[in-house]
């Protein structure tokens, strides 16, 4: 790239950045279930309709009901604790890239578009993974599925390794752009796995796994149970991670978490059977605020506030929990909140729960019993001793697949003052829904106080939680808005955010797709070969 060029493209990159901190209150507009879009791909503009024909890799084909009930098997099966993570996708390695796959074209202005299209007939969604990702500046990314739903654009600015959150349908197009005279490296850029779905997020069919479908008697966080904790619903995300064990995608739930310091740091607890390695934290897609706006059904729910990748900071099986650091700040826009908690190992009268069953929108359970202290349930982590809080029965919700990882709260109308902090993070159990209520059975959530100390900074909270060692034991939570001057908008976000804020509306326009520039080669998969 030039040096006009790259001045250019810092100032242009400037311009978005101030764009996001004037209008970050646009983005939080209630719309229907959408990615995080920013700049349209060429892919799905008028322009791509003039016979560009994009090779296909064909993956085997699944059948997502057969893989629906072999994995359910055990989440139906009430006779023993279980885990409550739950798999969502059958993992597909590959080796795909553009020195070796796809098409490329040169573009009217100079720029070069790579092309590649996957599929795995059956599949409900895909999820893609670039274990090998380092864009040059000016260079973009974008997964596109099914009736042009896409994510993107990933730049420069996103932490490799790359794992693009889910898109609709059997299929996906990936598309690269590189600006006049770029080239990228053969081992810049490689897709290394195709996670085929079989629990859709993005069609209204009854069955588990589709928002709207955990079990009756499960509570929306808006109904009155939820209303004291409106903040602490802030911190709550919904994530899918590839595990290392198997190559499946899983879900469960995390929770982001507040310091001493209350300096705002990105740390999210979650359970140690959901994730526990490095690659499993980089493979994290979080989606924030996936929670219904009204008591009943699911209205204003939306993918939109998600973000990729995370560092693993502390782990430990016995207590069963993870504390990862976030590989990018969330956008203020979105609201958060960073969680409070409590390391005394004082029980409460009573206890709460925030969580996603069955990839659903944020619910809440409330056990009207003291939680009591029990070693580990699931069985991890070899010998355990008074590891975890044993919970319920409960009196509203429950939890369920997808659960697992999600925050133990002290009830806001606690005595003391210590009311909505957390206290521990959920292994799994028996409780289920019988109906529309839920039944008499109970889960075991791994303490806080237990996962505070450690032999080592990786295996104990307080090094990270407490940096400066005060010793203090339990701490309120604090917004994430208004950041101090050391804590800025991320760059990768700020792109994207200042780009779908350009690009909707001229979208809504008819316009913006017809400034892309047409190909000049189309149909030659070879001309490009050297980039």
């Amino acid at each position: 790239m030039s040096k006009d060029a790259h001045t250019d493209h810092t100032g242009n990159r400037m311009k978005m950045m101030r764009l996001v901190l004037l209008s970050v209150a646009m983005l939080a507009l209630a719309q229907p279930i959408q990615a995080r879009q920013g700049d349209t791909p060429y892919s799905i503009g008028s322009a791509a309709k003039r016979g560009i024909m994009v090779p296909e890799v064909y993956l085997p084909a699944i059948d997502p009901a057969a893989l629906r009930n072999a994995h359910d098997v055990e989440v139906r099966d009430a006779t023993h604790a279980r885990t409550k993570r739950l798999a969502i996708a059958e993992g597909n390695p590959v080796a795909l890239g553009p020195d070796t796959d796809g098409i490329w074209q040169t573009m009217e202005d100079g720029s070069s578009l790579w092309l590649l299209r996957v599929q795995v007939p059956g599949a409900t969604d895909l999820h893609l993974s670039f274990d090998r990702y380092s864009l040059p500046p000016g260079a973009a990314l974008w997964v596109i599925g099914a009736d042009d739903y896409y994510e993107g654009p990933y730049t420069s600015d996103d932490a490799s390794p790359l794992s693009i959150p889910m898109v609709p349908g059997d299929a996906a197009t990936i598309e690269l752009r590189l600006p006049e005279g770029m080239q990228i490296g053969s081992e810049d850029l490689i897709l290394t796995d195709v996670g085929a779905g079989f629990r859709s997020m993005f069609d209204a069919i009854p069955r588990l796994g589709i928002p709207g479908n955990s079990g009756a008697c499960n509570v929306n966080v808006a109904c009155p149970l939820g209303q004291p904790y409106t903040a602490e619903q802030r911190a709550i995300t919904y994530y899918e991670f590839r595990a290392d064990s198997d190559g499946l995608t899983y879900v469960c739930t995390a929770t982001l978490m507040s310091d001493v310091p209350a300096d705002r740091k990105n740390y999210v607890l979650t359970a140690a059977h959901c994730l526990a390695t490095p690659a499993e934290a980089a493979s994290m897609r979080m989606y924030w605020n996936f929670r219904s706006t009204t008591c009943s059904g699911n209205n204003g729910i939306s993918f939109t506030q998600n973000q990729t990748g995370a560092t693993l900071r502390a782990t430990r099986a016995d207590a069963d929990f993870t504390l990862v650091e976030l590989n990018q700040n969330p956008d203020p826009s979105w609201n958060l909140f960073h969680a409070g908690w409590d390391a005394t190992n004082i029980a409460p009268s009573g206890s709460i729960g925030i969580h996603h069953p069955s990839q659903d929108s944020l619910k809440i359970n409330n056990s009207p019993v003291a939680p009591r202290t029990r070693n580990n349930c699931i069985g991890t982590g070899g010998a355990s001793s008074n590891t975890h809080w044993h919970t319920g029965p409960y009196d509203q919700g429950t939890t369920e697949g997808g659960s697992s990882g999600s925050g133990l709260w002290i009830p806001s109308s606690a005595a003391g003052g210590n009311g909505r902090r957390l206290i521990g993070v959920l292994s799994g159990g028996v409780a289920a829904c019988v109906g529309t209520v839920p039944d008499n059975g109970w889960d075991c959530y791994g303490k806080f106080s237990a996962a505070w100390d450690g032999p080592s900074p990786e295996s104990r909270l307080r090094d990270w939680l407490d940096p400066t060692g005060t010793g203090t034991q339990s701490i309120a939570g604090i917004d994430h808005n208004a950041p101090p001057p050391s804590l800025p908008v991320d760059g990768s976000l700020a792109v994207r955010i200042a780009a779908g804020l350009q690009a909707r509306p001229l979208r809504l326009l008819g316009r913006g797709i017809g400034s892309h520039p047409r190909p000049t080669n189309t149909n030659t998969s070879s001309s490009l070969r050297e980039h």
